[in-house]
């Protein structure tokens, strides 16, 4: 268990990776799971250059205005060039994509619907997965404990290459891998706020 010191830690490790904490007053991140969401998703678009990508969510271009790839989004309003405010079940615009990521995202998709819609997260999983190219992989990253029906689609990881968990330890927001058995059963809001678990996972195409 990492050190609940006063100072606090600076980094934290996930596959043999050391990734420095995320810090940004949009969505206040140094409360909750972007903390560590931000750095990885970073480090996975910075380790391909050049794919061809899409993003499932708008969420990345909020902490850096430099990026360009496509996003697609239902419910953003952000005005900038290459987003869609369409469903990402039924969204085809430029496949195929190289790499599909997707930031705390997933979670939402069926489990925020009214009414809803317990299969709409495995519907929307499969026809991402058909917008990959052949050697292509959607990485992305969620909190377990947010969406039961989110959480059955990674205990079975069906089409997974890599699951990755972080676990958070302390009231400082400080994060250290986990086995998925060992979180599979986090609260979402419990005992800290927001994320007390999350998942990292590499999928393959459909």
């Amino acid at each position: 268990m990492a050190s609940a010191n006063r100072r606090g830690q600076s980094t934290f490790k996930l596959a043999g990776q050391t990734y420095s904490y995320f810090g940004h007053p949009y969505n206040v991140t140094w409360l909750n799971e972007r903390r560590v969401e931000i750095p990885i998703m970073r480090g996975v678009l910075e380790r391909e250059p050049d794919a061809r990508t899409l993003e499932i969510g708008n969420v990345l271009s909020h902490y850096d205005k430099s990026l360009v790839h496509p996003v697609v989004d239902r419910y953003e309003r952000q005005s900038r060039d290459n987003a869609f405010a369409e469903d990402a079940e039924t969204f085809t615009h430029g496949a195929p994509y190289d790499l599909i990521v997707s930031v705390s995202t997933f979670e939402h998709v069926g489990q925020d619907d009214v009414p809803r819609d317990e299969q709409k997260i495995l519907r929307t999983m499969l026809h991402v997965r058909g917008l990959l190219s052949p050697n292509g992989s959607l990485v992305f990253t969620a909190p377990i404990g947010y969406s039961p029906s989110l959480d059955r689609l990674v205990d079975h990881g069906d089409g997974f290459l890599e699951r990755w968990c972080l676990r958070r330890v302390n009231a400082q927001n400080e994060w250290v891998e986990a086995d998925w058995n060992d979180v599979r059963e986090a609260k979402f809001h419990q005992p800290y706020p927001f994320a007390n678990a999350i998942v990292i996972a590499r999928v393959r195409p459909a």
